[in-house]
């Protein structure tokens, strides 16, 4: 029997900035999770093939809340799964981002349920910087080409105009919801979708409540998960309205924070 979650967003919060964290640790953690019947839950951007990599000593022992909260599985089980976004919607973004202030497609990659999709002439940087969050993926001359479910496009843009790109996007489209990610990139996933509503999908499977649920994070898309835990966590190197709503503010996540935060709760410190 679960009693209590502890939901962490990856990137800038319980993963380095290497991307990397102490497996050995992280196991002793989980042995102690078993006994105290408390669930670890990586909640993140990412796609469910790429916390299964990060995570893969560990598959059947923690929860995964994936794609901003649009997958969420437990056990081999899907728990959740939210609509996708369908073509007549996230095609003329794609057009109105390549006509407008911000971005280009060539900075885009489009997630479905199995596969994920980058232009063939992607920007090189991009193509080498999406290698740390996708283990493969199918390279096409047009996102027209696509015909599998798409549940998020993820856009980089400069650190200058991460803001200006992310209000404009949600002011000129409708049927989307575009949010920050951390770093230089912007999520644009179905509207209502984020990971409160996977979370709480979780929650209801397991018959745990949010009182009982911990979050932590770092940027704009953690902002409803931590909202909707009993406890929320902010990393010291979080964006400062996420600090401003966390319960509590701990150390940077190159300290590896959330694992030691999480050694104290099941050491009873």
């Amino acid at each position: 029997m679960i009693k209590k979650i502890f939901a962490a967003d990856m990137d800038g919060t319980f993963l380095r900035e290497d991307h990397g964290y102490d497996k050995k640790r992280f196991r002793r953690l989980i042995d102690q999770f078993k006994e105290r019947g408390y669930l670890f839950v990586a909640a993140s951007g990412r796609s469910i093939q790429s916390l299964k990599l990060v995570f893969e000593d560990f598959v059947d022992e923690i929860g995964f809340v994936a794609e901003n909260g649009s997958i969420v599985e437990y056990q081999g089980q899907t728990v959740f799964m939210d609509d996708p976004i369908p073509p007549e919607v996230y095609l003329p973004i794609i057009d109105g981002i390549d006509a407008g202030p911000y971005g280009s497609s060539r900075a885009m990659i489009l997630s479905g349920r199995e596969q994920f999709y980058l232009l063939k002439n992607a920007d090189s940087q991009f193509l080498e910087a999406m290698t740390n969050y996708y283990s493969h993926f199918h390279l096409v001359d047009s996102f027209k080409e696509v015909q599998e479910d798409i549940i998020k496009l993820n856009a980089k843009f400069s650190p200058e105009e991460m803001d200006d790109a992310r209000q404009w996007i949600n002011d000129s489209f409708e049927g989307i919801t575009a949010m920050t990610t951390g770093f230089d990139n912007i999520d644009i996933i179905p509207p209502g979708s984020n990971k409160s509503v996977g979370l709480s999908h979780l929650c209801v499977h397991l018959g745990v409540t949010k009182q009982n649920v911990v979050a932590f994070g770092d940027n704009q898309n953690d902002l409803d998960m931590m909202a909707f835990a009993g406890h929320a966590v902010a990393t010291a190197n979080a964006r400062e309205e996420v600090k401003t709503l966390a319960d509590q503010v701990i150390g940077h996540c190159n300290d590896e924070a959330v694992l030691g935060y999480l050694e104290e709760e099941v050491n009873g410190n």
